[in-house]
C-alpha cells in the first residue's frame, strides 16, 4: 500500500471568496476523488487588504500555520502566494522545517513584482520554498521567479459541475447581444473599462445586455453604480453583486461573451470558466490571457486603446454564428481541465515535493505535455 501524506493548504481569504479561493476548494476536492495518499488541511492567509485593522487576522493565520505544524505534522504546506505576504507562511513554514510548494496567483502588474525592491524580496523569499507549482508556462515570463528552484505544471481547476453538464445552447437566448463581467470589483479587474465599452456599444446602436456580478467595498461599489449612472447605462448594465458559484455558471452559460480587461490577472480563472460554459472571452493584453485565447478561443485587446478596441470587436460579432458556435468552445477547455488530469498533475507535483530533500531537488525541467498548458 502506497504510504499516506498530510497536507496543508494556505491560502485566500476567509471572508472575501475569489479565484484564489475556488481554486483551494476545487483542487482539494479534486485530489481527494483522485486519490487516498493524501489527507488535506487548510487554512486562509487573510492577507489581503493589510492594515492596522485586518493585520491580527493575517497573524492569527501565521499561528494557525504554527499549530499544524506542530500537531498535525503535515509533511507539505502548499502554499498560494497572491500577495507578498503569503511569503510569510513560506518562510515560517521552512523555519519549522516543513516541505513547502509554492503556486504563484500573480503577474507582472503586482506592485510585489513592478517594485524593483519588492521584486528581490519575493524572489528571495520563494527560493526557500523546495517546489514551484506553476498553473501556467506563461508565468515564467511575468514573475521574478528563482532560477534554481524545481518547478512542475499543474492546472487550473475547474467547477466539476461544469465540466460534466451539457453545454448550453444558444437558440433561447434573447437576440441582443449577451455580455458579463465577473470579478472582485476593481479598477485593477477592469470593471470600470466593461461600463465605458458598454457606453461606447450603446453609443454605435449595438443592441446588448450586459451583467456584472462579484464583490467590491462600499467606495468601489458607489464608484460603479454612479459612473452607469453617468453614462445613461441603468437599463442596460446590471449589477448582481456577490453571487452563489451555480447562480454565476448559469449566467456564463447563458451569456454571448464574458469581458475581462483586467490587468493584473496572471492567468485568470474566470476566463476558463467561461470558456467551459461555452461563452467566448474579450481579454486585456497580459502573457496568461494571450496563452488561453491563442490556446482555445477569444479576442485580446491593448492595454493602450482597451476600450476602442473591445467595442469594435463586439460591434463586428455576428450573433447566431457565434451561438452556433457555442459547443466548439467548451469542448477542448473541458477536456483539457478534467478533473482527473487536473489532480494527477497535481499529485505529482505533491509526490516530487516530498521526495526531495531540502538542498538536493529532482531537475528543474517542466513536464512536456501539449495538453498542460494551463
Amino acid at each position: 500500500m502506497s504510504a499516506r501524506h498530510r497536507l496543508l493548504v494556505v491560502g485566500g481569504s476567509s471572508d472575501h471568496p475569489g479565484g484564489v479561493e475556488a481554486f483551494c476548494d476545487r483542487g482539494t476536492a479534486a485530489l481527494a476523488a483522485h486519490t487516498d495518499r493524501w489527507t488535506v488541511d487548510r487554512i486562509a492567509a487573510d492577507s489581503a487588504y493589510l492594515s492596522r485593522a485586518t493585520l491580527r487576522r493575517y497573524l492569527r493565520q501565521l499561528g494557525r500555520l504554527v499549530s499544524h505544524c506542530r500537531r498535525g505534522r503535515p509533511d507539505l504546506v502548499w502554499v498560494q502566494y497572491v500577495n507578498l505576504p503569503d511569503l510569510g507562511f513560506v518562510l515560517l513554514a521552512r523555519a519549522m522545517g516543513r516541505r513547502v510548494m509554492v503556486t504563484p496567483h500573480l503577474g507582472s502588474n503586482w506592485r510585489s513584482q513592478s517594485h524593483p525592491l519588492l521584486r528581490r524580496l519575493s524572489q528571495w523569499a520563494l527560493a526557500r520554498a523546495q517546489r514551484l507549482a506553476l498553473i501556467s508556462r506563461t508565468q515564467e515570463l511575468e514573475i521574478a521567479l528563482p532560477p534554481a528552484l524545481p518547478r512542475s505544471l499543474i492546472r487550473n481547476f475547474l467547477p466539476q459541475s461544469v465540466l460534466s453538464s451539457v453545454p448550453a445552447a444558444g437558440d433561447t437566448m434573447p437576440d441582443r447581444l449577451q455580455l458579463i463581467h465577473s470579478s472582485r470589483l476593481s479598477e485593477g479587474k477592469g470593471t470600470f473599462l466593461v461600463v465605458e465599452t458598454c457606453a461606447l456599444l450603446r453609443d454605435r446602436g449595438v443592441p446588448f445586455d450586459a451583467r456584472i456580478t462579484g464583490g467590491a467595498d462600499a467606495e468601489t461599489m458607489a464608484r460603479l453604480h454612479a459612473l452607469i449612472a453617468e453614462r445613461g447605462l441603468e437599463d442596460q448594465v446590471k449589477v448582481l453583486g456577490r453571487i452563489p458559484e451555480d447562480e454565476l455558471l448559469d449566467l456564463l452559460g447563458r451569456s454571448d461573451v464574458l469581458i475581462h480587461l483586467s490587468k493584473i490577472d496572471s492567468y485568470p480563472l474566470i476566463v476558463l470558466e467561461a470558456m467551459a460554459c461555452s461563452t467566448v472571452p474579450l481579454v486585456m493584453e497580459l502573457a496568461g490571457a494571450r496563452d488561453m485565447v491563442e490556446t482555445y478561443r477569444g479576442h485580446v485587446v491593448s492595454a493602450a486603446t482597451p476600450v476602442a478596441e473591445a467595442a469594435a470587436w463586439l460591434q463586428s460579432l455576428d450573433v447566431p454564428t457565434l451561438r452556433r458556435e457555442r459547443p466548439a468552445v467548451a469542448a477542448p477547455v473541458r477536456a483539457d481541465y478534467a478533473w482527473s488530469r487536473a489532480a494527477g498533475a497535481l499529485e505529482a507535483a505533491l509526490d516530487a515535493t516530498v521526495a526531495s530533500l531540502p538542498g538536493a531537488p529532482p531537475a528543474r525541467a517542466l513536464p512536456d505535455d501539449a495538453a498542460a498548458r494551463s
